[in-house]
Order: C-alpha cells, then structure tokens, then sequence
C-alpha cells in the first residue's frame, strides 16, 4: 500500500468514519498523512484553519485528540463536554491530565455535565477544576462569579500565587462616611472599649502568627507551600462556585487568566472598577474578552476607565439596556483623544445616565437612547463654594443630543446644584448666548432633580424657583410633560401646587393642562438600574 499515489489514498479515506480514520492512522506514513486530514475536517477543523492557527476544537469522548490535534498545529480554543449527558469524574481527571501535556489553550471552555452520584463526591466542580488546571497555579485569576443577593449582579475576585494567606487587619469600629461616630458613654465604657480592642488585637496578632509559622514550616520542611485551593477558597467564597453549568479560562497578558463561572440567566448587572493591583493593560484586555451578556452596567465614580476600552465592551454586548457612568468615571484625557467608534449595529442601550461633559463621546455608543439622565457637577475653588454651573458642558451635550439620528421621542433628567451661579434659567432671553434647547424637537418629557450632597443640599425647588424655570422650559418646542423628584421639591399645599402647574402648562404649547405637571417622578421614569 506504501506505493499508492495519494490520490487514490485520499479517495480510500474520505468513505471512512472518525474510529476508522483513528485506526489507519497506525498503518504507515503515509495513510497517516492523509488521514489526519480528513480526520480533522470530521473535527470541523479545515486546513486553511490549521495553516491561520485559529483552530478551534469541540469534542466530548474523544479527549485523545487534544493531544493529536496539539500537535499538528496550536489550539486557539477548546470546548469540552458540550454535548454530553452524563460524565464521569475520570473523564474530568483525564481531561486535566491531558491539559498539562499539551501546549497552552489561550480559551477553554468546560461544560458540567457530570451525572449527579458524581457530582456528590464533588464540593465544587469549579474549585475542582480551578485546583488541578495547569495554569491556575502560576497565573493571577480574575474570577467572575454571579449572584442574586442582594440584587443581581456580578463580583470580580483577584487570586495571585503567593506563599500564604494574607494577614488580617482590625476593622473600623466606625464608619468613615458617617458625620457622627459612636462615642462611647462615661468611664466604664472607654474602659471597656479600650479592654475590646486591646483582646482583638491580641488574638488577630496570634492567628497571623500561627500562619507565619505554619507557611514557614510547609514551605521550610515539608517543601510544601500554600495549595491552589487553599488560596483560591480564601479569595472567592466556595459557596459561589457551586452549581454552575461551567467554566470558561482565558488567557490575559501578563500570566493573568480570566475565569468565568458559566450560568445562564445570571449576569444582569456589571460593575467597572479598576482592580486592586491590575496594570491597566491587563483590565483592558479583561474588558475585550468578558464573555457573559448584561442588562446593566456601571461605571463607578473615580474609575478614570478609557473611553475606547468603555466603547469596546459595549460593542460586545448585545443585550445591554442600561449604562450608568458616575462622577470622573472615564478618562478625560481619553475622551479627547478618541477617533470615531464603528457603532454597534445591534446596540439596544434606552437609558443612558453620565455627566454632561460625557454625553457627545457617549451618545456615538448609545444611538437608540429613550432616556438620558444627564449630571452636571459644579465647578469652585473651595469646598464650601462659591460653585459655578458649567454652561459649556450643558450646551455641548444638548447640541449633541441635538444631533442625534432618529425620530423616536426622547426623555431628559437634569440633576441641577441649585446652589450654583449662572444655570440655564439664569439666561435672559435675548442675550448673546446660546439657547440649545430651542433645536430639542424631540424631547417630551423633562425630569429635574437637584444636586444630593452635603455641602448645599438645603437647596431646593421653591414655588419661587420653578417660576423661575418658566422661560427655561418655554425654549423646549415639543415639551409635553414636566416631572419634579419629590425630595427636590419644598413642602407645598395642593392649591400652590396646582397654582403653579397651571402656570407651566401654560407656557408650554405641547401641555393640555396641570395634569401634565408632577411633583414626584414615576418609577418607570427612573433609571432601570436604580
């Protein structure tokens, strides 16, 4: 058989099935060049796939091929157990064992399918998984685990390789935003305070000892340090690592590895927040290769996130219908350095909630907003002000939302320091500065809040303040419908309220009446993600 052409060797081989191409494998040479073609396009491998080293392999029984196929070319990624019913707990340890003989898989993918007897000798197929996988034991992790309690959202926990655990520090006794701490009362009291603190020491003091002792001891005698498990139950709570569908490890740089406990229906909220200890590089790639899907997602104050890795993680979400970005959330530096965004054809964000100077840059990820909340934090030189409302922000976002392409009607909250000098009512009509609101043609409904914060929260909407607000409001052509929020709004006896209700819907050619004047914003109205 040695002397058939390979033509008439290739026509032998495409009539066999996956064991039988196994088995001519071990004839020779040359029926095992040829066959490990045909075998690999059973795999749905194609040669130009192996040629471009994006090969990507699903199997289910078959764990020897990982082996074959790492041979012929890298494995990109590798989906294991998708199609399974029942799998046995061998299979699982074969499976590891394989892995820490073939070359690094940059995406791994391991659906649980174990049989339920099986999955009783298990704690936790994840944290099974985690400890025996070769990477985790030399990479940083990134574990992304959902959860429902209190609300659903999802937690990010770093696990580093490190000699032990690390030491525990003594909590606050009180709250660093609260204004009044607890003081205790009398002699007794301080003596018992001072009597708490001095025992708790005491016994944190000794319990890092003994761990000091016992990592020095495994490490100097038995040669033996921190186990994978012992470190990875320290960081993430065990007992959000148990009844997953999977687990899903991807390759960052730096020897960071991304893990995603696979849930369906699980991931509704995500919060963006730099990680402790994680180079921007590395959270930017984590950012470009989170895979689970997202109703809502935050952007916390002070994160300082770049804009173009914010527009990267939006383009991958398909179902996002929120996004929140708080206070000197992203990077001004970025915002001015950023070229135009491919939009997102499939982008269904309807509410949209930043500060005014992030609304042009952001509305180019959000064409299908219903709702924009806008903010506008006030500039002074001290904390205790004189505060300046920032007119330029406030124009530049309404020509923006101006700009933006459609004819669905929009909603605008405005969150105003009403202690501020210079706000949009404060213009006369007539004078040389821009009016904005005048090219609104959309906009139907405006909602207006002031400013929660310590320094000028006194600050509220008077009877004589929303009188004010009359000419404002009369520059916005199609207004239908004005909404106050409750806790902004001074105490008023229902013929005050009606009186000046009466007097906004007549300003306001789109208004039928008061009743399109409320003093308590409707909860449908408020941002989905509260």
């Amino acid at each position: 058989m040695e002397g058939l052409p390979d033509e008439l060797l290739d026509r032998i081989c495409s009539f066999m099935d996956r064991d039988e191409l196994c088995t001519t494998m071990h004839i020779s040479s040359s029926f095992r060049r040829v066959a490990s073609a045909y075998l690999l396009f059973q795999l749905g491998i194609s040669q130009s796939d192996v040629l471009a080293g994006t090969v990507e392999l699903v199997i289910s029984k078959s764990l020897h091929l990982i082996l074959f196929v790492a041979h012929i070319c890298p494995i990109q990624r590798l989906e294991c157990f998708g199609v399974s019913k029942n799998m046995q707990l061998s299979e699982l340890e074969r499976l590891t064992a394989i892995l820490g003989d073939a070359r690094p898989i940059p995406d791994l993918v391991i659906h649980d399918k174990l049989e339920e007897g099986q999955r009783r000798d298990l704690d936790s197929l994840p944290l099974h998984l985690l400890t025996h996988l070769p990477q985790t034991a030399t990479d940083t992790l990134l574990i992304v685990v959902p959860h429902s309690i209190p609300i659903s959202s999802t937690s990010i926990h770093v696990s580093g390789p490190r000699a032990g655990p690390p030491p525990i520090g003594m909590v606050p006794l009180d709250d660093p935003d609260d204004p009044e701490p607890t003081t205790p009362d009398g002699t007794s009291g301080i003596l018992m305070l001072v009597f708490g603190v001095i025992l708790l020491c005491l016994v944190l003091a000794l319990y890092n000892l003994y761990m000091i002792i016992r990592c020095v001891f495994l490490r100097g005698f038995l040669r033996r340090g921190w186990s994978v498990q012992e470190r990875i139950s320290t960081d993430v709570y065990p007992e959000r690592l148990r009844d997953r569908e999977g687990l899903r490890l991807q390759r960052l740089p730096n020897q960071y590895t991304l893990v995603t406990c696979k849930e369906s229906g699980a991931f509704n909220h995500f919060f963006m927040r730099p990680l402790c200890g994680v180079p921007e590089s590395v959270y930017s790639a984590f950012l470009a290769s989170l895979d689970p899907q997202f109703k809502d997602a935050t952007v916390e104050p002070w994160s300082y996130l770049t804009f173009a890795d914010l527009a990267t993680f939006v383009s991958r979400q398909n179902n996002l219908r929120t996004l929140d970005c708080g206070h000197n959330s992203i990077s001004y530096s970025s915002l001015m350095s950023a070229s135009p965004f491919q939009y997102h054809v499939h982008c269904k964000i309807t509410h949209l909630a930043a500060q005014a100077s992030y609304i042009p840059n952001l509305l180019s990820l959000t064409l299908n907003v219903e709702r924009l909340y806008l903010r506008f934090p006030s500039v002074s030189n001290r904390l205790s002000g004189p505060w300046i409302f920032n007119f330029f922000a406030y124009c530049t976002a309404l020509e923006a939302i101006a700009r933006l392409p459609g004819s669905h009607s929009l909603a605008l909250s405005f969150n105003f320091n009403l202690a501020a000098a210079y706000l949009p009512w404060d213009i006369e009509d007539g004078s040389d500065v821009p009016q904005p609101e005048t090219q609104l043609h959309r906009v139907e409904h405006i909602m207006l809040r002031r400013t929660q914060a310590k320094h000028y929260s006194q600050h509220i909407f008077t009877a004589s303040t929303i009188r004010a607000l009359l000419p404002w409001l009369a520059r916005f052509p199609s207004l239908q419908r004005v909404s106050f929020d409750k806790d902004s709004v001074e105490m008023m006896c229902y013929d005050q309220r009606l009186e000046v209700a009466e007097e906004i819907a007549s300003i306001c050619l789109g208004m039928s009446g008061a009743g399109d004047v409320a003093f308590e914003i409707a909860k449908d109205d408020e941002i989905r993600n509260g």
